[in-house]
């Protein structure tokens, strides 16, 4: 059964995006806002659409994901709750780069039109501001896939990632563990770190006998975090 949506503006308001904004502002955001449900592999948009809006993430993740001239799909980012993309596209006025889709079983989002938002960066220095903040931080957000991709070796690259998602969208538990809600196949994994399903299947399955973690359908629960971020340095 799908969860009920939060609503319009309470997502707008608990956005990362419009975070500080006043009230005023948010609410004249909602008014050339929609709000959107999707469900796993649903589209956002493709690439090479006209960037017609910035999208809030309500709950639920979202990746972003472009076809390599070999026909092969590299997963670029994931975005969960709070969070928000599409920002550089309008801010272009261009065309979204990369494919953006539902990545968990739903995903609640508001869809902001891109003209109401740039017409009201215009009379808002708040709002530029905020847009711009956002921007900056998905440079940095970009800079911690380089980080992962330039890890080292595979299981090197697969463990900066893991850290990295823990750290970005987990629950430290009270024993010292960390719970992470979000289900990625091994398939995507390869993706996010430039290997082969294969390297990543057999990684992944020795650090399950070795008790470092496990995944379910809800996503995955590291054990021994001490021995990821041991793995991350290259110390495996």
């Amino acid at each position: 059964m799908i969860a009920e949506a939060p609503s319009l503006e309470r997502s707008l308001r608990a956005s990362r995006l419009l975070t500080g904004l006043d009230e005023s502002v948010v609410a004249a955001i909602a008014q050339g806002s929609l709000r959107k449900t999707l469900t796993r592999g649903e589209v956002l948009w493709r690439a090479g659409e006209p960037a017609l809006n910035v999208v809030v993430i309500a709950s639920g993740f979202v990746k972003v994901v472009r076809e390599t001239p070999d026909g092969t799909s590299c997963i670029l980012g994931i975005f969960s709750a709070r969070e928000s993309l599409g920002e550089a596209a309008v801010m272009g006025r261009g065309i979204y780069p990369a494919e953006a889709m539902a990545a968990s079983d739903v995903v609640h989002a508001v869809c902001i039109g891109a003209s109401h938002l740039l017409a009201l960066m215009e009379r808002s220095t708040a709002l530029t501001r905020a847009v711009n903040r956002s921007l900056t931080e998905h440079t940095i957000a970009l800079q911690a896939k380089i980080q992962v991709l330039s890890a080292g070796a595979v299981a090197q690259r697969l463990a900066t990632l893991l850290v990295h998602l823990a750290e970005r969208f987990g629950d430290e538990l009270e024993d010292g563990t960390a719970n992470v809600p979000l289900a990625l196949t091994r398939a995507e994994l390869a993706s996010l770190v430039g290997t082969t399903v294969e390297t990543t299947i057999r990684t992944m399955s020795r650090w399950q006998k070795a008790g470092v973690l496990t995944t379910s359908d809800l996503g995955f629960h590291i054990h021994k975090p001490s021995a990821l971020k041991t793995a991350s340095v290259g110390k495996d």
